[in-house]
């Protein structure tokens, strides 16, 4: 039998569980999940498929982004690509809807961000080699060829 590997301690007045199993299992649901906002966004990228042909750029040039601005990741990334955008989000967030930012992003930026706080989604983008769609929300990123987007 195996050691348990969740480690129970006190956090001020609250018991606090720290869980890797459980982390890992949170982690696959949002890395799923982003499989949906891929789907919801099918349309932008197909869009942006269109700007990357009509640019000439090549698949090692950009990658497609779509970033919640309200996961804590995307957020940054977002900031970063573009700054002085934050009312623009607030309005979405007015209308009740979650504000995304979606666009084209060169794709050594891309993977340097992902360098940080998700080391497996870096390791995907570095090996694919075609126009990659990078999906960060749910606290995690995800990447996916464009045939996936495409295929839904």
């Amino acid at each position: 039998m195996s050691e348990p590997s969740a480690v129970v301690s006190t956090v001020g007045d609250h018991t606090v569980i720290d869980d890797p199993t459980a982390r890992g299992f949170i982690r696959g649901i949002g890395k799923a999940a982003c499989k949906g906002t891929l789907k919801l966004n099918a349309d932008r990228v197909a869009h942006f498929m269109g700007r990357i042909a009509a640019l000439s750029l090549s698949w090692d040039d950009v990658v497609i982004v779509l970033l919640n601005v309200d996961d804590r990741h995307g957020g940054q990334i977002a900031d970063i690509l573009m700054p002085d955008h934050g009312r623009t989000w607030q309005a979405y967030r007015d209308r009740g809807q979650i504000p995304f930012a979606r666009g084209l992003a060169p794709r050594r930026g891309i993977q340097s961000a992902l360098l940080l706080f998700d080391q497996e989604a870096a390791a995907k983008l570095s090996a694919l080699k075609c126009v990659a769609v990078v999906v960060v929300d749910h606290g995690v990123a995800e990447v996916f060829a464009v045939t996936e987007a495409s295929n839904g």
